[in-house]
């Protein structure tokens, strides 16, 4: 006696997959963590006028900017000062800022920058560092609830 059997199966493409579950590039996976990254991160970043903020983007999936002359800055939280003066900087003692002539690289020196408070306690330097310290398993979560939706 004989048995004759004909099987066959299809599995999809790994990309198709990829696409059904929201994991492809640029997917909704991605999408869910790159506003999430943006939400925490605005919340830790400092904050005087709000630009910073208006001025974080993602125009591509996966790449974050914030897209202000100071960004990088305000993150360091160190006062870059010019090289030339004996302080550092040129200092006005009435409204307490500093300043340096005009197409002068500043140099970091070692006083920290005093960050407004009022609109957040946790907002200050490092702002980038400590939104993925401190959020990365929020972030995770959110991402592992849009896989496969």
């Amino acid at each position: 006696m004989q048995i004759r059997m004909d099987a066959s199966f299809s599995l999809k493409q790994k990309d198709v997959l990829k696409k059904e579950l929201g994991i492809n590039p640029g997917g909704r996976v991605q999408k869910v963590i790159d506003t999430s990254v943006i939400h925490y991160l605005r919340l830790l970043m400092p904050m005087d006028s709000g630009m910073m903020m208006a001025n974080t983007k993602n125009l591509v999936p996966g790449l974050i900017t914030v897209e202000t002359p100071y960004a990088h800055y305000m993150n360091e939280g160190i006062l870059y000062v010019d090289p030339i003066t004996s302080k550092g900087a040129f200092h006005d003692p009435i409204s307490g800022r500093y300043w340096s002539r005009p197409n002068t690289k500043k140099v970091p020196s070692s006083r920290k920058l005093n960050y407004n408070t009022q609109n957040g306690p946790n907002r200050g330097a490092h702002f980038v560092e400590r939104t993925i310290d401190g959020h990365f398993n929020d972030i995770l979560n959110e991402a592992k609830k849009e896989v496969g939706k």
